[in-house]
């Protein structure tokens, strides 16, 4: 079994590099990889760690980068990247748009939505949270949820979900709870360009997620068809057998690695464990043999 989608403390994470290592061992997992949002600094300090004494496993260089898609947001997985190219882009890039600030700026629009709303919330400058490591989004869904005269207000899928909250709201240009990211993220043509001068691979993780692609189908298949793709991520917490068999089945079609995570945050998303997910998760080791088969494989 291996996981190839996980996040530390470096980007929103509960565990430390050395905790994921040390917890990836003792679940026996073959091969893995630190998937932090927007950052290569996890794999940057375990470079100057032996790794061998806390994992037996392979390590490969990841990253997950978000990106915009026609006035959406979406998620690449980066494998086998130089992390030091990498991370020099990501550097550049996000000079001057710092998390805090750019956080800051996301919850004050979405508290304004929710005064809005007439919802019940506190005063903004009462809300606790942590800007350097938190998101506006889960922060606000957290306030609203705080208080059950909301529950009136929202609609269901909205109450019940936080990823429902992210990805049918805040991602969905047509909503009251949009947030415009178009300043602060690169396009998905930009992104790709990147992980090719970083030597990496380019995967399209949990495609099912994205509530507002009506068809999804359609969606797999634009992004595929038209923009330099190498892989999908086929095995996913949340994903049905249905819908695994699909991404396998398309893989095997048009040529492109497969991958599998649990993306795990630790006690940030616990209903998700590392390796398999929600109870259900198992990525099979195979398919990594493709990657070494085709490519130069990155490892630590």
């Amino acid at each position: 079994m291996i996981d190839l989608h996980m996040h530390s403390n470096h980007s929103d994470g509960s565990d430390s590099v050395i905790e994921l290592l040390k917890k990836a061992e003792k679940m026996n997992l073959k091969a893995i990889s630190i998937t932090d949002h927007d950052t290569c600094t996890g794999h940057i300090e375990l470079r100057n760690i032996d790794t061998s004494k806390l994992y037996s496993g392979t390590i490969i260089p990841g990253v997950e980068l978000r990106c915009f898609y026609k006035q959406r947001i979406i998620e690449v997985l980066a494998y086998n990247i130089d992390i030091d190219k990498m991370q020099a882009w990501l550097d550049k890039f996000y000079e001057g748009k710092g998390h805090a600030d750019v956080q800051k700026k996301y919850l004050r629009q979405l508290y304004k939505t929710c005064m809005e709303l007439d919802l019940y919330m506190p005063k903004i400058d009462e809300i606790k949270w942590d800007p350097e490591g938190e998101w506006a989004a889960r922060t606000i869904y957290r306030e609203m949820k705080a208080d059950e005269r909301n529950k009136e207000k929202l609609p269901q899928d909205l109450w019940e979900d936080y990823e429902n909250f992210r990805h049918k709201y805040c991602y969905n240009l047509e909503n009251i709870f949009y947030i415009d990211k178009s300043e602060d993220l690169p396009s998905i043509t930009e992104l790709l360009k990147q992980i090719k001068i970083a030597g990496g691979l380019a995967f399209l993780p949990h495609i099912y997620v994205y509530k507002w692609a009506e068809d999804k189908e359609d969606f797999i298949n634009e992004l595929v068809d038209n923009y330099d793709i190498d892989g999908m991520e086929c095995y996913y917490n949340n994903f049905t057998k249905e819908q695994t068999d699909y991404l396998v089945n398309l893989c095997d079609t048009k040529g492109l690695y497969k991958s599998g995570g649990s993306d795990y945050h630790g006690t940030k998303r616990p209903e998700v464990e590392m390796g398999i997910g929600r109870g259900n998760l198992n990525v099979p080791d195979e398919i990594l043999q493709d990657w070494k088969d085709k490519t130069l494989l990155k490892t630590f």
